[in-house]
């Protein structure tokens, strides 16, 4: 889990080093290559406040992040384009159902919290939830396409399958009633997730140590 407080402090518990290099750098687990063998079995909690002149924001903890993997892990990483299986996240058909939030003016300080298979996203960008989807629900990267900007308000809510939320979906908390993942994007959010081969950006670790104890 990663919180991050209206005060800047930022923490984990548990992350593997694939799992800290994902959420730094936007990308899915199946995304990062060549690491060690400990980066996907060691844990670690990771416990730091940003600066006062940041603001508490998603982005600016993950730079935050990608600094403290440099200095505690040695990290040295570099990016390639590689062909992979990715789901493309486009505009559907009948447009855009989700509304343009008034509370900021580029999503910077938005929350989209996934509390089973609902996320209620206020002032968040579309970026942010094809990566919330990739890391927490999907099997593959999400890229997205929309060409959308900006912070949006919306309520999503759907039918979790089992290969969902990294093979649990069948125990994940849900209404009956709702639709698929595939259908609810398109009926609450007017987007569309479309399985098919792609380039997808990998970050390749070239360099990493473990950290010593605090």
């Amino acid at each position: 889990m990663v919180d991050l407080t209206p005060g800047g402090i930022f923490s984990t518990k548990g992350f593997t080093l694939n799992d800290l290099i994902g959420f730094a750098y936007d990308v899915d687990n199946r995304q990062i290559v060549d690491g060690p063998k400990w980066s996907d079995s060691d844990r670690y909690d990771v416990l730091g406040k940003m600066e006062a002149t940041s603001s508490p924001s998603p982005d600016n903890a993950k730079r935050m992040l990608q600094t403290l993997l440099a200095e505690r892990f040695q990290l040295k990483i570099h990016r390639e384009p590689r062909d992979m299986p990715v789901y493309v996240m486009t505009v559907a058909k009948n447009g855009v159902k989700m509304k343009p939030s008034t509370q900021g003016d580029d999503g910077a300080g938005g929350s989209m919290p996934i509390q089973g298979a609902k996320i209620p996203g206020r002032d968040t960008t579309v970026q942010f939830l094809a990566t919330g989807l990739q890391k927490l629900v999907l099997d593959r990267p999400v890229l997205d396409e929309t060409g959308l900007t900006g912070g949006f308000d919306f309520i999503l809510s759907w039918r979790p399958d089992p290969s969902q939320f990294h093979g649990m979906g069948d125990k994940v908390k849900s209404d009956p009633n709702d639709p698929d993942l595939f259908t609810a994007m398109q009926e609450q959010l007017g987007l569309k997730l479309t399985a098919q081969k792609g380039v997808a950006p990998v970050i390749v670790v070239d360099h990493a140590d473990k950290p010593s104890d605090n």
